[in-house]
């Protein structure tokens, strides 16, 4: 926690705000990411209006995104979510009402978004919250309406008890399966899980339309996309971990270097400064969470320090960087967790296309990926499995010669799938050309602990099951 978060937060017993009937001015919804056993991030962002804007300039049907010319002027676009000056606060308290915290009123300003991001300490472990975030008009006296959520802390490193986890990936706008978002945020809403993981091209900046080639118009995306209803709804329940790739970080493929000219003058450098802006996280974008004696989750980020794809191959080359990958070894090795899963935004198994260039999997990344599905064999026992987000088709592959292996949960939609390599049976145990997700389960108990993978379609049905036991 920062200095500025922590002069902040008043751990003050308050009563908690009820929701009003009220103009929300919260269109773009509330986010809640980077849960442990005492803290909460909470996102929050204060709009002009209630609603996102339901007329306005339509996007391009299918896969055409065309720059806007600038300067560009997102507000009249439909979806779109203009901000307001204005200020936000954050009331949380226990279930029972007997613990009650409330923030100071802070900024929601145009140089960040209107956004603030509240780092909520103090908390008790494995315990359920209920918040309200309120936003006003700067020196009002009255806030404006709320929205109501909640979350679960995370269970201490001791504690023997499940924990259900949902993952997604690929969602793109042009190709969500209903006009409010998502099928499958429906489905994960209703399977309720301790958390999601949204690992990688959460929004597509070169290949929905409009084409990002400003800022505002990279914000807009973010807007436009979590201002659906069916994933405000289940985010208002479902805390996160998010994870970017590419599309939500630059263009397809990209490294630090690249240069994408028919997104000029926007840069690479300018999408990681708005990916942070827009999703609960702070600090290093890598990082590593424990949920009870059963699971540690590996957050890995695959953009930021890699080596640019057309270098050639040899022990310099990486997409994790040398102190990603020390971090991630050494963490690895000391964790006690009866399950370790890394979350993957590329392939650290694959098969993957011939084509493509970008992952562990592929010719171009072939030292690295060899070396750490080696390291992975001979440090672990059969107790860590790689979780695939950006590839647009569910699977099941074991590597043929170390045996690691790896989940891809698929794209968001069904029309959304598509790409596959095709079926490998060499390494696939399951192989599916639809979308869909993952839904995890960690089973501990005194003397043994189950993992249950499960792929299922948009609609939350399974699809493939896998179970592994350990014997403690």
């Amino acid at each position: 926690m920062t200095r500025r978060e922590a002069l902040g937060m008043t751990l003050a017993p308050l009563a908690m705000a009820q929701a009003t009937s009220a103009e929300t001015h919260q269109a773009t919804g509330v986010k809640v990411g980077e849960i442990t056993p005492s803290t909460a991030r909470i996102w929050t962002r204060r709009t002009r209006l209630s609603r996102r804007r339901m007329d306005g300039i339509q996007p391009a049907q299918g896969l055409a995104a065309k720059v806007l010319p600038l300067p560009v002027n997102v507000d009249s676009l439909h979806g779109s979510c203009p901000g307001q000056d204005g200020e936000t606060r954050v009331t949380v308290r226990t279930v029972q009402g007997r613990e009650v915290f409330e923030t100071k009123w802070e900024i929601a300003a145009a140089a960040g978004d209107f956004t603030h991001q509240f780092m909520i300490s103090s908390l008790k472990t494995s315990t359920e919250y209920r918040y309200t975030v309120e936003t006003r008009q700067s020196g009002a006296r009255r806030p404006d309406g709320s929205l109501q959520g909640r979350f679960r802390t995370a269970l201490p490193e001791d504690a023997i008890a499940p924990v259900n986890v949902a993952m997604l990936s690929c969602q793109k706008y042009s190709q969500r399966d209903d006009a409010e978002g998502f099928h499958l945020y429906d489905a994960i809403r209703k399977w309720d899980p301790h958390f999601y993981l949204s690992v990688g091209d959460n929004v597509y900046y070169d290949s929905d339309d409009p084409m990002v080639n400003h800022t505002d118009v990279a914000r807009f995306h973010w807007h436009r996309m979590y201002s659906l209803s069916r994933i405000v709804e289940c985010l208002r329940s479902v805390p996160g971990y998010w994870v970017k790739d590419d599309h939500d970080c630059y263009s397809d493929d990209c490294f630090p270097e690249m240069v994408d000219q028919r997104m000029a003058p926007f840069k690479f450098a300018e999408g990681l400064r708005v990916y942070p802006e827009q999703i609960p996280i702070a600090g290093i974008p890598y990082r590593t969470y424990r949920w009870g004696r059963g699971l540690q989750i590996w957050l890995l980020e695959g953009r930021d320090y890699r080596t640019a794809n057309r270098a050639p191959d040899g022990p310099g080359k990486s997409i994790w960087g040398p102190e990603q990958k020390r971090w991630l070894q050494e963490s690895l090795l000391a964790s006690k967790a009866d399950w370790k899963l890394i979350v993957s935004p590329t392939p650290v198994v694959g098969p993957d296309r011939p084509a493509k260039h970008d992952n562990h999997s592929n010719d171009t990344y072939t030292h690295e990926g060899n070396e750490f599905r080696r390291w992975l064999a001979k440090n672990t026992k059969n107790d860590t499995f790689v979780l695939c987000g950006d590839r647009h088709w569910q699977y099941h592959s074991v590597h043929p010669e170390t045996k690691v292996q790896e989940f891809g949960c698929g794209a968001a939609s069904d029309s959304h799938a598509g790409g596959t390599p095709g079926e490998n049976p060499a390494m696939h145990r399951f192989h599916r050309v639809k979308g869909g997700f993952l839904a995890i389960q960690v089973m501990p108990e005194k003397s043994r602990s189950r993992l249950i993978v499960e792929h299922r379609d948009v609609h939350g049905t399974q699809v493939y099951r896998q179970e592994f036991e350990r014997r403690l």
